[in-house]
C-alpha cells in the first residue's frame, strides 16, 4: 500500500492539527507557528503532555530541549527549542487528545511498513509533454 508523502494525523480543527511526512518528521501546527519533530522528539513530547496531564503534574517537566511547565491556575507553557507555547488549561487538553490521537495513527502507519519502502514520488504530469512530441509520418 502506498502512503502519501504527508498525511494528517489528528486535526482540532483548521488552524491546529499534526501531520507527518516520509522523511521522518512529524509536524505540530498551532495557530501560526510549525514545528517540525523528529519521530523521537514527538514520542518524548507525548511523554511529557502525558505527565503534565497527571492529576498533581509537576510544576517543570524536561527531556531536552522539551520543557514544560504548569501554572498555578493549571496554563501550561510548552516549550521546544527557543519557541514557547502558551496553553490555556482548554487548550492543553485539546493538544493532548490530539498529540495521542497522533501516536496511534503514527503507529499504525509505521506498522504498514509503507514509508520503508523506496518508492519514487509521482511527479505531476508536464503540461507542456505533447507539445514536445515530433509527430513523423510512418513513411
Amino acid at each position: 500500500m502506498r502512503i502519501p508523502h504527508f498525511v494528517r494525523l489528528a486535526e482540532i480543527d483548521a488552524l491546529h492539527f499534526i501531520s507527518a511526512c516520509r522523511q521522518g518528521m512529524v509536524h505540530l501546527i498551532w495557530d501560526r507557528a510549525s514545528i517540525r519533530l523528529d519521530r523521537d522528539e514527538f514520542w518524548r513530547l507525548a511523554k511529557l503532555l502525558e505527565q503534565a496531564a497527571a492529576p498533581r503534574p509537576p510544576a517543570l517537566a524536561r527531556d531536552g530541549e522539551l520543557r514544560l511547565t504548569t501554572g498555578p491556575d493549571r496554563e501550561r507553557g510548552l516549550q521546544i527549542g527557543s519557541l514557547t507555547l502558551s496553553l490555556s488549561p482548554a487548550e492543553f487538553g485539546q493538544l493532548l487528545q490530539a498529540v495521542r490521537e497522533a501516536g496511534d495513527r503514527l503507529t499504525e502507519l509505521l506498522t504498514t511498513g509503507g514509508w520503508d519502502r523506496d518508492e519514487p514520488e509521482e511527479a505531476p504530469p508536464d503540461p507542456l509533454e505533447p507539445l514536445r512530441r515530433t509527430l513523423f509520418s510512418d513513411n
